[in-house]
């Protein structure tokens, strides 16, 4: 028997729009969401809905976009589904209309990137605050006479709303803008300044940033590509094509995972090892996001502990964004086995000694519309660089090389939780960029997931393969980067906290 689905608009705390699927099949309909209360937009993808007899299967292997079906998958890192940056409502909540106009761009807090599927909404009071630890970011339906829209995959919007003063606000995940604006009849262009994201956390003034810890690794620089996004000053030498976080203006703190063998950055302080942050939960807490980039990982036999496992997978259950690259990989292996597989030598070890590029291919058709959209200059940085740097470009998508890889996933897995309705629904990993191997552990004439994210309870994991930035010190940010800046901003956004499936390990 069909079953109708209708996609209401929801929100987590005025976050980035998702869409609650709500299925009623003939003989065992459920309705969890008061669709006269909330508006529906048209949605550029489709959500997959449960029949309530399970078997909803999501990102089943390294390629799959499908269920068995063939149904489009649902897409986690957009909330339920995905809407238009349109902002186009139909059914019981008429279309907001006024006599003004509201026009910009939302930029990254760099000023420079633009900024896809972010919320731009305009109300009469403020929205509530983003809290300052970490918390599960719940879907829940914005009211009827909303005044909001999505970006385009330039940055741009255009939000028609009644003239006065009005509340806007800009958000991307755990990044939110607020500004009190008087509102006059007629187009309201507005700048960089009310449109961009945050670059420093101030609630008191309406900013936020979420608040991220670095394992500071020995072989790769994420803290260079955080500043780059906007979130440090930098220094650029261009007498020797090189830009790098002047150490002191970062915010974020970095943890001490490279065993003091180079020592911090200058003018940078290390919070304390890393192995303390995991040890200690009412640390973790403290923080949305933790990135551990490769390194020697000298905090890996941290994990030998029950204790600091267990403080992981409660962090993330409760909201936390737990993003791993390369050489870290034992830190997603260990914690949560059961989502992946990972190539190994011939010793056994999941840290690979034949560093590979890869010619790779974006398959998320958001990333690569956002991707297609750059501005030249920040698609091919090789001019800022002396020109001919051979460093890799985004004028050939949906390819782009991925260099400095250093470990290899053989296998995603399908992780099946209760979504709730009496059904089941995946939480293992999307995988948003897939390429061919090295030829000598990893096999060449396949693609294999480069680039994944998965859920676990109400957090996010996310691993690449690659390093965050390429070897070697440069100006502007490589494409392995404007992946790594998107999903940054895309992992914070609103979702549904399944329970987790049962720890394995």
């Amino acid at each position: 028997m069909a079953c109708t689905i209708t996609r209401s608009v929801i929100l987590a705390r005025w976050t980035l729009v998702s869409l609650l699927v709500v299925a009623g099949c003939g003989g065992g309909g459920r309705s969890d969401a008061d669709t006269s209360a909330s508006a529906t937009i048209t949605a550029t993808g489709t959500a997959t809905a449960t029949d309530g007899t399970g078997g909803v299967t999501t990102g089943a292997g390294p390629t799959s976009g499908t269920d068995s079906g063939g149904a489009t998958t649902v897409k986690f890192d957009v909330g339920e589904g995905e809407s238009d940056s349109s902002g186009e409502t139909a059914g019981d909540c008429p279309p907001v209309t006024g006599d003004a106009l509201l026009t910009g761009t939302v930029y990254a807090p760099n000023q420079e990137i633009p900024v896809s599927g972010a919320l731009v909404y305009a109300g009469t009071t403020p929205p509530d605050p983003i809290p300052q630890t970490v918390y599960c970011a719940e879907c829940v339906e914005l009211p009827c006479g909303t005044a909001h829209t999505l970006t385009n995959p330039d940055g741009s919007f255009s939000l028609e709303v009644p003239s006065g003063t009005k509340y806007v606000a800009v958000q991307k995940g755990q990044f939110l803008r607020v500004v009190e604006l008087d509102v006059q009849p007629g187009e309201n262009p507005l700048g960089p300044d009310v449109t961009s994201l945050p670059d420093h956390n101030d609630p008191a003034n309406g900013l936020y940033i979420p608040k991220i810890a670095v394992a500071y690794g020995s072989y790769d620089r994420l803290e260079d590509g955080l500043a780059k996004l906007g979130l440090g000053q930098t220094n650029v030498d261009n007498a020797n094509y090189e830009e790098t976080l002047v150490g002191g203006t970062e915010q974020f703190d970095l943890w001490d995972n490279e065993g003091d063998i180079f020592g911090p950055p200058a003018g940078i302080s290390f919070k304390g090892p890393f192995a303390q942050l995991l040890s200690n939960y009412a640390l973790m807490e403290q923080y949305h996001i933790i990135f551990v980039p490769c390194s020697n990982d000298t905090a890996l036999s941290a994990l030998d502990d029950p204790a600091v496992v267990d403080n992981v997978r409660k962090w993330v259950e409760a909201g936390g964004k737990f993003y791993v690259s390369d050489w870290s990989n034992e830190f997603i292996e260990k914690v949560f086995p059961q989502y992946q597989e990972f190539w190994t030598d011939e010793f056994g070890d999941t840290d690979l000694f034949s560093v590979y590029d890869s010619l790779a291919t974006v398959l998320d058709p958001d990333l690569l519309a956002w991707l297609e959209a750059l501005p030249a200059d920040l698609k091919d940085i090789n001019p800022k660089n002396g020109g001919n740097a051979g460093h890799p470009t985004v004028n050939n998508l949906p390819t782009i090389e991925l260099v400095d890889n250093w470990s290899g996933v053989k296998e995603i897995f399908e992780i099946l939780v209760p979504d709730g309705m009496g059904g089941m629904v995946n939480v293992g990993h999307k995988v948003w960029v897939e390429g061919p191997g090295d030829g000598d552990v990893i096999p060449t004439n396949t693609n294999w997931p480069m680039t994944i994210t998965g859920q676990y309870g109400c957090g996010k994991l996310m691993f690449t393969t690659y390093h965050t930035a390429e070897s070697g010190a440069y100006i502007g940010l490589t494409p392995q980067e404007l992946v790594l800046m998107y999903l940054i901003l895309e992992i914070g956004v609103c979702q549904t906290p399944y329970e987790p499936p049962p720890p394995q390990g």
